[in-house]
C-alpha cells in the first residue's frame, strides 16, 4: 500500500472544477442577495437519493425559487434552473436532454458561465 506525503492529504481539484465551483457560489450569493432560495442540486449524491427521484441524470446544478405573489389562495413562484459552466464549458448529451424537457414544461433553464448570465435572467445590473 502506498501512502500519501503529509501535504498530499487530498487529491488536488483540476483548475477547471474549481473555477466552475467559484462561478456557482457567486451566482449563489447574488440570487440569495436578491430574495431567492437556492437549492444546490449537484450536492446531492448517492444512488439512493437518485432513486427516489430526488435528482435526475442531467438535472442542472441549481434550482432557484422566489415568490413573486402570495394570497390566502395562491401563491406564485418563479423558478429558474441553472446549470453551471466554466467559461468554454461544455453540455452533455443528458444535460441538453433534460433542459429541452423541463422547457417543453414551460420551465426556464439557463447555461451560466457567469454571475452575468444570471443577473441578466433575473433583471438585476450588476
Amino acid at each position: 500500500m502506498t501512502q500519501r506525503p503529509p501535504d498530499a492529504a487530498s487529491p488536488k481539484r483540476k483548475p477547471s472544477e474549481r473555477k466552475e465551483e467559484q462561478i456557482q457560489r457567486q451566482i449563489v450569493d447574488l440570487l440569495e442577495a436578491y430574495g431567492w432560495l437556492v437549492i444546490r442540486t449537484n450536492k446531492f449524491c448517492g444512488h439512493a437519493i437518485a432513486s427516489q427521484g430526488a435528482i435526475e441524470p442531467g438535472m442542472p446544478d441549481l434550482q432557484a425559487r422566489k415568490l413573486i405573489y402570495r394570497d390566502a389562495l395562491y401563491n406564485d413562484w418563479r423558478i429558474l434552473w441553472i446549470e453551471v459552466k466554466r467559461p468554454g464549458g461544455k453540455v452533455s448529451l443528458k444535460q441538453a436532454t433534460w433542459h429541452q424537457l423541463a422547457q417543453k414544461r414551460g420551465e426556464t433553464v439557463i447555461v451560466a458561465e457567469s454571475v452575468d448570465a444570471v443577473a441578466a435572467a433575473i433583471g438585476v445590473k450588476l
